[in-house]
């Protein structure tokens, strides 16, 4: 519930503090006192955009400040899935500079102004005058009738399978798309796994192929150095090699050993070094005796390279990219090569969900149907209340192509007269039979409706006299277990108000003020006075304004 709203440097209003009880309150005031600055302030703490534009002239900053108390359940339940913590008195506050710099602020903690509208959104019901004209789009009826009664079940179930659907649909498309492309895709990547799969290539295999292209192109080195080291080991017929050496070397050490400790173990180490040197000569011996090359070789090397050379230059930079782009291309083909299959697959999918889709389809159509028959019995029950007792509503339920919220083409048709066949509201509802039509809805939504709040800006437009008293009875009646504000100039639905608020514009010097009154009993009487005579207030119209009230109240 609305508590409370502090409003300063808005347009003319200077600073207003506003005092909001449960129940039934009216707003009254001249054209142009202000009344709409207290509507476009609620909207600014509900998210709605601000412009700099109504900054007061000279203030920095325009600020509004609203104390919530009570609220329902699902905006607690949704804050706290931001972490937002509204268990308790809530106060929420809007400020944008002269420059047009926005900020909002719930219980003193900055939040995008997004997070307002998705929060507060919820907790007052704005009804403008513009609001009856949304009767006249079709499309916003189907919102109306759902918000009445249709059951959730139904269309949760309908959410589902349409969710479905339309996944597999997307599936479809996207594998009819590559079938219908793959012939020359299908070639394209046939000829390249086959290109890629007849090579057999590995990263062991090129980095052989080269040491084997080394091998033969450098044999002559490779045999003359081997052999001028297998020489140096084991000597020749000029010279004694160094195998020779070191065991002599050994030897000559081992025989004076027996003088030094340390002699013993020079002398084990250079036996050792002869014996490596000795295992290094005969493995030299066994490698020189097994090399065999043929330089003829060397051509089918450098074809199997050229294999290599041209594949990393197409598919490479590297032996891996290729390898890569293989495997790559093999599961495109595959799937591809599959997508006919996978096709029949989805088809027989799709079928069964689109069965299930149409059942339940065809389900939430009769619900909205049984409902909107409640929903008109309701509507016409009120609209009889508001002097409109020959209103009928009818239903246009038309097919169209699935879609989010069914299969339904909505659009409330209207007989305003006995004897007349229904037409779009468009055709014939004129405006203060359309303000009665939307308040006779929104009073019936609000029973179903979880919002505790509900404001209604110039209800009565095009409306009068008994007319204007049964709307009046109307939100005075809605406004059990709720709280209704309107702004309005009819005194007979000011009569009806628990609570009279007062906007009054005044002039000090240069300047332009906007106050809001809470009005006392016997004020109460002379404003309603007021909006029956005119300024210039008679006894008749006091006792007319007393006598209203008086009826209301026992009504």
């Amino acid at each position: 519930m609305l508590c409370e709203l502090i409003i300063e440097n808005v347009a003319v209003i200077e600073k207003a503090i506003i005092n909001f009880k449960d129940g039934f309150t009216c707003l009254t005031g001249e054209t142009g006192a202000g009344k709409s600055i207290i509507i476009d302030s609620i909207n600014a703490i509900m998210g709605e955009r601000m412009s700099k534009n109504i900054v007061r002239t000279g203030a920095d900053k325009a600020s509004i400040v609203a104390v919530f108390e009570n609220l329902e359940q699902s905006i607690i339940d949704k804050a706290a899935q931001m972490d937002i913590d509204l268990q308790d008195e809530c106060i929420v506050q809007r400020q944008i500079t002269a420059e047009g710099k926005s900020t909002a602020r719930i219980n003193a903690v900055p939040y995008p102004v997004s997070v307002l509208k998705m929060l507060f959104n919820d907790a007052i019901n704005i009804h403008g005058q513009h609001d009856s004209q949304s009767l006249l789009t079709p499309s916003k009826h189907i919102g109306i009738l759902d918000s009445f009664g249709t059951d959730t079940a139904i269309k949760a179930a309908y959410s589902q399978f349409y969710s479905e659907y339309t996944a597999l649909d997307k599936q479809i498309k996207e594998l009819e798309s590559i079938d219908k492309d793959k012939r020359n895709t299908l070639d394209l990547l046939t000829y390249q796994v086959q290109e890629i799969e007849d090579a057999a290539i590995s990263a062991d295999e090129e980095e052989q192929l080269n040491n084997d292209k080394q091998l033969i192109k450098n044999a002559e080195k490779i045999i003359g150095s081997l052999s001028d080291a297998y020489s140096y080991l084991f000597g020749d017929d000029e010279s004694l090699g160094a195998l020779s050496a070191l065991q002599e070397a050994s030897m000559s050490t081992d025989r004076v050993s027996g003088f030094a400790d340390n002699l013993k173990e020079i002398a084990e180490k250079l036996n050792d070094a002869a014996a490596i040197a000795q295992d290094a000569g005969f493995e030299l011996k066994s490698f020189i005796d097994d090399f065999d090359v043929d330089i003829s070789d060397i051509d089918a090397i450098e074809e199997r390279l050229d294999i290599y050379y041209k594949l990393k230059r197409k598919y490479g930079p590297e032996v891996e990219d290729v390898l890569r782009f293989y495997e790559k291309s093999k599961k495109e083909l595959e799937m591809i090569e599959f997508a006919r299959e996978k096709l029949d697959e989805l088809y027989h999918q799709r079928k069964v969900i689109l069965d299930k889709l149409t059942i339940s389809a065809d389900r939430l159509t009769q619900n909205r149907k049984d409902v909107f028959e409640k929903l008109a019995g309701e509507i016409q029950h009120s609209l009889e209340f508001l002097n409109m007792p020959d209103v009928k509503l009818y239903l246009s339920c038309e097919n169209k192509p699935f879609g989010a919220d069914g299969q339904d083409n909505i659009e409330f048709m209207i007989s305003t007269n006995r004897g007349e066949n229904a037409k779009p509201m468009a055709k014939i509802a004129s405006g203060g039979e359309l303000s009665r039509i939307m308040l006779a809805i929104k009073s019936v939504l609000a029973e179903k409706e979880d919002t505790h709040t509900l404001i209604f800006d110039e209800i009565d437009t095009g409306v009068s006299g008994s007319a204007a008293m049964k709307i009046g009875k109307l939100l005075k009646q809605t406004s059990n277990g709720k709280q209704v504000l309107c702004v309005t100039h009819s005194a007979q639905i000011a009569a009806f108000a628990d609570n009279h608020l007062f906007i009054e514009k005044s002039t000090r010097g240069d300047s332009t003020y906007t106050s809001v009154t809470l009005l006392s009993e016997a004020d109460r009487e002379r404003e309603v006075a007021r909006i029956i005579s005119g300024d210039n207030i008679s006894n008749t119209a006091l006792l007319n304004a007393r006598e209203m009230i008086a009826l209301a109240k026992n009504s």
